[in-house]
């Protein structure tokens, strides 16, 4: 591995037993959280939790850790942690993440403040409040709770966070953007210009994508307006105010005739030739990434448990309730296929969905010590994937190569 600083109404998917999941399993999201955990018993289980902060807005990474006490190092004996506002119901929110638990019985998770919750009746937006986290465990006579309290439903995000990356079509170049807007061009990759000043003063980008010919991208914010660069054209954004939002990424088709955007809540926004096959559940919810197939349709996965959902054929491939992660999904990639996957964390674990081969992760480097990870893009052979975290630092994994930045 090597590191490179960067800075200067659609169906829904049927649930069915998920296919072919493989790899390191490891990233989960809670968020703006009053905590209760019930732990799994034994005298060393504690009724506190401690988190890295108390409260935060929607987007805002937080840690959180506890003791659950002896007999969870089982997935039978650990059920995870669930997150819903103070005093609801206790079969509101369904599980949203399984941490793993060591032999002695602590555990930790990463996660940003999710913009919407799953729940039995669909997804629920998150607004500013006090919210808890609640963990059943198999004897549940312990329960601890930390109080979290969500500020505003606004992403948080530092304009100068690195959050996406978008590769070149022969695999010799990248772009990185900014939520400012930025974009740094490597490799053969030139750059066609960042978000305008105008734009960036209120713009808050999340994801980017390129044009089929690499000589133009589109740069997606969160509030759904999509801004275009070089050859791409112009095919339309979300209105203000849609529903289900913020948009947390964006593929283009593999003509580049289109792109889709997806909402927090799992819903695919087509536009151009890009046409919406499904929805994920949005009982699931939130989900945090898209990305294209390359013969055509797209996934998406959710944050919390790595649920992955192929698009046609709402196929669920991977992940779901139970799957052991400790640090929140924030990316995905196809593979060559488009029957399988990456998925990585903010803690740069990655986890392969049906036919991807595992080629490392950056969980408990330097690189990821100093800022988490954002995102994650795979070579164009599926040999290799990139891991980007949000000061700016690559690393490569398999036959992807950190490069140079370009001078064009």
């Amino acid at each position: 591995m090597n590191g490179h600083n960067t800075r200067d109404e659609p169906p829904q998917a049927q649930e069915r037993p998920a296919r072919g999941t493989k790899g390191l399993a490891w990233a989960v999201t809670v968020s703006g959280l009053s905590l209760a955990l019930v732990a799994c018993g034994g005298p060393t289980a504690s009724p506190k939790l401690a988190l890295s902060r108390t409260s935060g807005a929607v987007g805002a990474v937080v840690q959180v850790s506890g003791q659950a006490g002896g007999g969870c190092n089982s997935p039978s004996a650990w059920h995870g942690l669930r997150m819903q506002p103070t005093g609801a119901p206790a079969s509101g929110q369904l599980i949203a993440m399984t941490p793993p638990v060591a032999t002695d019985g602590t555990w930790t998770a990463s996660f940003a403040v999710p913009a919407y919750l799953g729940s039995p009746s669909g997804a629920v937006q998150v607004t500013p409040g006090r919210y808890e986290i609640v963990a059943h465990s198999c004897k549940g006579h312990v329960r601890a709770m930390a109080s979290f309290r969500v500020t505003s439903s606004s992403l948080a995000v530092s304009p100068r966070t690195s959050v996406a990356i978008a590769v070149t079509s022969d695999g010799g170049g990248y772009w990185v953007v900014q939520a400012d807007g930025h974009v740094s061009a490597f490799g053969d990759a030139r750059s066609y210009g960042p978000l305008p000043a105008s734009a960036a003063k209120t713009a808050t980008v999340v994801g980017i994508a390129r044009t089929y010919d690499n000589r133009g991208y589109w740069l997606a914010a969160s509030d759904g307006h999509v801004y275009h660069f070089g050859d791409a054209p112009d095919y339309g954004s979300l209105p203000t105010g849609a529903p289900g939002g913020p948009v947390v990424g964006i593929a283009a088709t593999p003509t580049g005739h289109g792109y889709w955007l997806l909402d927090a809540s799992g819903r695919a926004h087509g536009f151009g030739d890009a046409q919406v096959e499904g929805q994920p559940p949005t009982s699931q919810a939130p989900y945090s990434a898209i990305a294209a197939r390359p013969g055509g349709g797209y996934m998406v996965v959710g944050a919390f448990n790595a649920a992955t959902y192929l698009f046609p054929g709402d196929v669920h491939e991977g992940g779901g309730p139970g799957t052991a992660l400790s640090g929140a999904i924030i990316g995905i990639a196809s593979t060559p296929s488009g029957n399988g996957a990456w998925v990585a964390g903010l803690d740069g674990g990655v986890m392969t969905i049906g036919d991807a081969a595992f080629y490392g992760s950056a969980s408990g480097t330097a690189a990821v010590s100093k800022s988490s990870v954002t995102a994650i893009a795979a070579t164009p052979d599926g040999h290799g994937y990139w891991l980007l975290t949000g000061s700016g630092t690559i690393t490569a994994f398999g036959d992807a190569h950190v490069l140079a930045r370009s001078k064009g």
